[in-house]
């Protein structure tokens, strides 16, 4: 049985090193943070509005001795527009 809980593990924390490389955090970095975590250690995310709240939020986690605490801008995604249905076009 706990071969089968070790497997499961393994697969979450990959899908974390995955989410974290989608988010646009180089892969070694995510990396580094999915070895934290099978170490027992947790990873928290912020997401902030505002540069004060940043500020803000980088001191709570450090005074409450938080490690490995930094901050990173939203990559752009791309969009893609779809031409909206001409009501005279629409099947029915």
């Amino acid at each position: 049985m706990a071969g089968l809980a070790g497997l499961g593990l393994g697969s979450t924390v990959g899908g974390i090193a995955g989410a974290l490389i989608g988010m646009g955090l180089p892969e070694y970095e995510a990396k580094r943070y999915e070895g934290h975590v099978q170490n027992g250690g947790i990873l928290i995310s912020v997401h902030c509005d505002t540069p004060g709240e940043i500020i803000r939020a980088k001191e709570i986690m450090q005074t409450t001795n938080g490690s490995h605490v930094s901050s990173s801008g939203e990559s752009m995604v791309d969009t893609v527009e779809f031409p909206l249905a001409e009501s005279g076009h629409v099947k029915k």
